[in-house]
């Protein structure tokens, strides 16, 4: 009697012990989430403000989304080769090998309406927010089932339509967190996504489309790579 007590007791710590352990563990990911883009900068003598959180590897989470109703005009490897290997390569080479890319490419995925319930102005201070909202929300619920997206640092969502200014997409590239869904001009911030079955995203995002140069691709990287400081986006 007394073994199967001490048996019960002993199972019944080792269940609450790890279930305090899932506990904090979820909430430290909750906390680096809720920080991520809003470390501080350091500020160098000749250089200035340096980003902090543009070092070291970052988890990159690149979807390849296409509309019902729009055939894609470049090869799904050949966009891969070029937001995977090229990216990677930029980055290290542009910060001195201090930052590079650990990317997770997923596609094509398919997304729930036609292009026009997405297509944004060519124009910055045009752009639909909500088209923007909508369509990296989307493309995070087409994926949720098989993402946590709380392991990843930023997303780059690519449009599978040739893009010109005004055509296919509407514009080519930009940065939407921090930039496009805030706005750049004041109370710049990242703005939360949402999946349909709630997983949230504060991370940095970027959308291009599947013709944007990787010259395109790296500069709106960056501002999502760089971070907040003071209500202004920072330099990587």
């Amino acid at each position: 009697m007394t073994n199967r007590l001490t048996c019960s007791l002993l199972v019944f710590f080792l269940v609450l012990i790890l279930g305090c352990q899932k506990m904090q563990a979820k909430k430290n990911q909750e906390e680096l989430s809720l920080n991520r883009g809003t470390m501080p900068a350091k500020e160098d003598p000749t250089l200035g403000l340096q980003s902090q959180q543009a070092r070291g590897e970052q988890h990159v989470l690149i979807l390849a989304v296409r509309f019902p109703d729009v055939e894609p005009s470049f090869p799904l490897e050949r966009i891969r080769r070029k937001v995977v290997q090229g990216l990677n390569k930029y980055v290290r080479e542009q910060s001195y090998g201090l930052a590079w890319v650990n990317a997770d490419f997923r596609g094509w995925i398919m997304l729930p309406d036609p292009i026009g319930r997405y297509e944004v102005s060519p124009y910055n201070f045009k752009v639909d927010r909500t088209r923007v909202k909508k369509l990296i929300e989307d493309s995070m619920t087409a994926i949720e089932p098989k993402a946590d997206f709380s392991r990843y640092q930023h997303i780059i969502v690519i449009p599978g339509a040739f893009t010109t200014p005004g055509k296919g997409y509407g514009m080519i590239c930009y940065c939407a967190n921090p930039g496009m869904l805030s706005g750049v001009r004041r109370n710049i911030r990242y703005v939360p996504m949402e999946s349909k079955k709630g997983q949230t995203f504060r991370g940095g995002v970027c959308v291009a489309a599947e013709n944007a140069h990787l010259g395109m691709f790296a500069h709106d990287f960056f501002h999502a790579l760089g971070g907040i400081h003071k209500d202004k986006r920072l330099v990587p």
